[in-house]
């Protein structure tokens, strides 16, 4: 009964819209990102917001070790990126070919997204086979990029809203 009502959580679940990120924490040889569709905003004042990391990601180990990381909100454009980052069999070759600059501690910052974060670690709490990282925003930027990448009902979408100021 459990394994049937997880999966039909897992099904609805999917019926969610949400936008895609990529997270990258680390630096120079030791940097890697994990593609998410659970990045939220949890407080305005002070400024938090979480991500959801399955227990055991490299990208996970790493933001524990530094306490940082950045959160790059995908362009409809980068879906290739998306399905990149969202591979756990890749290693330090990760990067190749993405565009991205170091912030000031090392960390990627990925080029032609909608707009990215750079987060310093609050809290870690463990969710069933996934981590809750609550982090506090230290520094953001918009992108040159306006239309979102979507995941809705297990698949990428390229978004048809558009921000305003386009």
């Amino acid at each position: 009964m459990r394994a049937s009502l997880a999966e039909a959580v897992w099904t609805v679940a999917q019926r969610f819209p949400t936008g895609v990120s990529v997270v990258t924490a680390g630096a120079g040889d030791t940097a890697r990102g994990a593609t998410v569709s659970t990045f939220c905003f949890l407080s305005r004042e002070p400024a938090l917001v979480s991500i959801c990391l399955r227990r055991g990601s490299w990208v996970l180990d790493l933001i524990r070790d530094h306490g940082a990381f950045t959160v790059n909100v995908l362009s409809s454009d980068q879906e290739s990126v998306a399905r990149r980052f969202a591979s756990r069999s890749r290693g330090a070759d990760q990067f190749d070919g993405v565009g991205w600059t170091p912030d000031e501690a090392g960390v990627p910052r990925l080029s032609d997204t909608v707009c990215w974060l750079h987060c310093r670690t609050h809290d870690v709490i463990a969710a069933g086979d996934h981590e809750l990282v609550v982090a506090t925003v230290a520094g953001l930027g918009e992108g040159r990029a306006r239309t979102p990448l979507l995941y809705f009902a297990g698949a990428l979408h390229r978004g048809t809203i558009e921000s305003e100021d386009t």
